[in-house]
């Protein structure tokens, strides 16, 4: 055999032998290729496994949960659970159940779901996201954290909302709202970065979700150096009628400013006026 193959390859011409070479290297690699789609499919042959076993698992334990009055503490007397609950993809498809069962849920059973949240150390997941370098993982901590209304997220969040990302700002100033309402945005008067008109709607819009019972120092964003946010302060100001800000709005035009915010400033109390006629 050994003999056959040396006079074989003799015999070649050295067009011939980078046609077996090329022969060689496409069945090596039709070869690789074959062996990683078995590989990957039965990877997610075995991930939709876990996650149908995981998903009865939850779902028993959040029976537990919001109507058998047990705590996290209780369920951890099972040391299957303490071992899942080691696990990454367990924690973070139980993260998903809470986080979308709390949008649903209010009352008790939502301060259930808080309290597992942050006894079994879910929270602490969603802080390790805020780290994270992709925007996409960042922005779901945020979501996480603010549907759970964790305070102690919110100067994180104002540190994130100073990103050049625009969805990333959108989604920290949103959590921001969420967290500390109409308060939330008034660490933006001292905010470096342009806030374009996208941001400012968005802002506005989350706003309109609060209920805006407590607007104390809203004017701050006009006293700011930067004009966008002075702009948003007087949008801020007209899409909630604001009328016990028309003082702050006229000492606004008692300073040097551009043409556009002037000219807006202008408008809101003209617009004033017009309210205070319809009034009377």
């Amino acid at each position: 055999m050994l003999e056959y193959s040396k006079q074989f390859f003799s015999e070649l011409h050295p067009a011939d032998f980078f046609i077996v070479g090329a022969i060689l290297l496409f069945s090596v690699i039709s070869f690789i290729l074959f062996m990683a789609i078995v590989l990957s499919r039965l990877y997610h042959i075995r991930q939709a496994i876990h996650f149908e076993r995981n998903t009865e698992t939850i779902n028993n334990l959040l029976l537990e949960i919001l109507f058998n009055d047990k705590s996290y503490f209780d369920l951890m007397e099972d040391k299957m659970l303490v071992r899942l609950f080691s696990i990454p993809q367990f924690r973070a498809q139980l993260m998903e159940s809470v986080i979308n069962l709390h949008q649903n849920y209010e009352g008790e059973y939502a301060e259930s779901l808080q309290k597992l949240y942050i006894e079994s150390q879910l929270i602490a997941d969603s802080f390790a996201k805020l780290r994270h370098k992709n925007w996409e993982i960042k922005c779901k901590g945020i979501k996480e954290l603010t549907e759970m209304n964790i305070k102690k997220a919110y100067e994180h969040l104002v540190e994130i909302s100073k990103s050049n990302h625009p969805i990333l700002k959108i989604n920290a100033l949103n959590g921001c709202i969420k967290i500390n309402g109409p308060q939330g945005i008034i660490h933006l008067a001292k905010h470096e970065f342009t806030i374009d008109l996208w941001t400012q709607l968005n802002i506005i819009d989350a706003l309109k979700k609060t209920s805006l019972l407590d607007t104390q120092n809203i004017e701050l964003l006009l006293q700011a150096k930067n004009n966008s946010v002075i702009s948003l302060g007087l949008k801020i100001i007209q899409t909630f009628r604001l009328f016990e800000k028309q003082s702050h709005v006229e000492a606004l035009l008692q300073h040097k400013h551009t043409q556009h915010i002037k000219e807006e400033a202008e408008s809101l109390l003209a617009t004033f006026t017009s309210y205070g006629k319809e009034i009377n």
